[in-house]
């Protein structure tokens, strides 16, 4: 009887550990996940893709972050760092390494992408874990600068967890940050007049007010109706761009003390993945006959003048610069009233950092990053009025019948699929005061000539 029973608890104890062994899944071969994950990629990772973003030339054991990690002064590496970062995770099974070491600047534009496509890679993984058996354990890890202002700027941007104590330890007591936090925005309808931004308009509003706090000033009534203004108009135009109708926005500020002065750096990104500026507007030149007359007249003094000087600027990058003027729209057609919401948000860069044009070590910067060109505006190339209309030549003559000056106007090597609108200005409560106030007079002389 005893040997009958010992010999029933081992054919027991053999069929529970079969059972148990059968229902713990085993890790994903080697080769499985890159071959399979394509199944389960996002939307955004499948349009990277098509947009050839994917490749196994770009694989590396280590992603390599640029020295400059700016859309503004780098955008070539940039792109080329991103495309590194998704065929490693994609096309590999092991850990991606994202490696800040070298970084010796990040721009906002750049964290708030890497932050979109970690998330997105994260959630393919997890697609994948949920649909397959054998899972995949990959992760994003990152090394951190060896510069302290990075990683400062990485733990504002919530890229990196933890900061040590020797990276913030020239760091004054009243100097901080305050952090936007990514925002995501799907569109719910499809007219441009029923889009309703209010929500995400009044989030980036109150950051924009609580950065101006760290330097004692604060939005008054009518600023806050401007910002609101702006706001809905830029971000109406970023989804219009967008053949995912989803659009972008993050930003950061940092409060530094000079000389016992506060002094504000405000950083905001806005991005749309899809078509290009200029693609828009060469894609609608039937539907737009009038509005294209201009900028053929634009465009074939430009060539001329290309012919004469031996310019590398393409059609697509003049095209971006002649969508930035007033009263153009690849969308002219459906509303006549379109083309001014970002000559608005120029102008209003423009006055807000007007900081910078007493100041040069604190000079704004307005960027545009779209396909192949890079658009730079500072106060030195500040729009100017002809004929009822505001113009930006990205020269100092103010001529937009001459060519950009180069360092305004840039062809990139690399395509971006999309549009980065990337702003910095520096905020001072004396001189925004000072800026508002100016403003308010030039509007009161406008209204009274009325």
């Amino acid at each position: 009887m005893k040997k009958e029973r010992r010999k029933e608890l081992k054919i027991y104890k053999r069929r529970y550990r079969k059972k148990k062994e059968k229902g713990k899944r085993k890790k994903a071969k080697s080769g499985v996940f890159q071959r399979m994950n394509i199944k389960v990629q996002t939307n955004l990772l499948s349009f990277f893709r098509k947009k050839g973003f994917i490749n196994k030339d770009y694989i590396s054991d280590r992603v390599i972050v640029p020295k400059i990690f700016s859309f503004e002064e780098n955008s070539d590496d940039c792109i080329t760092f991103f495309k590194c970062l998704i065929s490693s995770y994609l096309l590999t099974d092991t850990t991606t390494i994202v490696d800040f070491k070298i970084c010796e600047r990040i721009d906002i534009t750049n964290a708030m992408l890497l932050k979109i496509i970690v998330r997105e890679l994260i959630e393919t993984k997890v697609r994948y874990n949920s649909v397959f058996y054998n899972p995949t354990y990959k992760e994003i890890k990152y090394l951190k600068s060896i510069c302290n202002k990075v990683n400062r700027y990485l733990f504002a941007y919530k890229l990196v967890d933890n900061i040590e104590k020797k990276e913030i330890e020239d760091v004054q007591p009243e100097e901080g940050f305050l952090y936007l936090g990514l925002q995501t925005n799907m569109a719910s309808k499809k007219s441009y007049k029923e889009n309703k931004k209010g929500s995400v308009c009044t989030i980036v509003r109150e950051f924009i007010n609580e950065s101006l706090v760290q330097s004692d000033a604060i939005l008054n009534v009518s600023g806050v109706h401007k910002i609101d203004r702006l706001l809905s108009e830029i971000f109406n135009n970023a989804e219009d761009h967008s053949i995912h109708n989803e659009w972008y926005v993050d930003g950061a500020s940092f409060k530094n003390i000079i000389d016992g002065e506060p002094i504000i750096e405000l950083n905001l990104g806005i991005l749309n993945l899809g078509f290009s500026i200029s693609e828009g507007i060469i894609n609608n030149e039937k539907r737009n006959k009038e509005m294209m007359t201009n900028i053929k007249k634009w465009y074939d003094r430009h060539s001329e003048l290309k012919e004469q000087t031996g310019s590398k600027l393409s059609k697509d990058d003049l095209y971006t610069l002649y969508s930035l003027q007033d009263g153009v729209s690849r969308l002219k057609y459906e509303d006549e009233s379109r083309g001014h919401g970002t000559m608005n948000f120029i102008k209003a860069f423009i006055t807000l950092g007007s900081f910078g044009k007493e100041n040069p070590e604190y000079k704004p910067h307005l960027n545009i990053i779209s396909g192949k060109t890079c658009v730079h505006c500072d106060n030195e190339v500040e729009p100017y009025k002809e004929n009822d209309n505001y113009l930006l030549s990205l020269n100092k003559e103010k001529d937009i019948s001459l060519l950009p000056d180069d360092n305004y106007l840039r062809h990139m090597q690399e395509y971006f699929p999309g549009t980065f609108l990337e702003v910095k200005i520096y905020l001072n409560k004396k001189y925004f005061s000072k800026a508002l106030n100016k403003k308010d007079d030039e509007n009161n002389k406008v209204n009274q000539r009325a």
